[in-house]
């Protein structure tokens, strides 16, 4: 018998925890181990990730980490749909979080995932809502 698949979608936060190596970074790490796991983020999310990686480090470095983010199993959806728009829509009025961070909650809406996050201080609110559910690093 197969083994169910679960699908994840990773924030910015996540993956920066994960490069930087910080607390929780490992149990990051055991989920991309796990060949029943499937894992996702959007383009605006990952642009987090290579904005941030531009003001600490450099364009140089930023490139670096880009080269090692697709290396990674995540699928990134450069995609956006009208369904996708209207989910983001939806997330941003009601909850009042980043824009970015609306584009995680309706991946993970669209997809049926499981949010992979450091960040208690946007979701926390949506997860005790039950609307989503959330896999924290820390």
């Amino acid at each position: 018998m197969a083994e169910e698949i679960t699908k994840y979608v990773i924030d910015a936060c996540a993956l920066v925890a994960f490069f930087e190596n910080e607390s929780g970074a490992e149990k990051l790490r055991e989920l991309f181990k796990m060949p029943e796991n499937e894992f996702f983020m959007h383009s605006v999310n990952l642009t987090e990730v290579y904005y941030d990686a531009v003001y600490v480090s450099g364009e140089e470095k930023a490139q670096e980490l880009f080269e090692k983010v697709v290396k990674l199993p995540i699928t990134i959806l450069w995609d956006l749909d009208i369904f996708l728009v209207r989910l983001v829509g939806k997330y941003k009025t009601s909850y009042q979080i980043p824009f970015a961070d609306a584009f995680v909650l309706a991946l993970a809406e669209k997809e049926k995932a499981i949010i992979v996050t450091t960040d208690h201080h946007e979701f926390d609110v949506i997860e005790n809502a039950g609307e989503l559910s959330f896999y924290w690093l820390r």
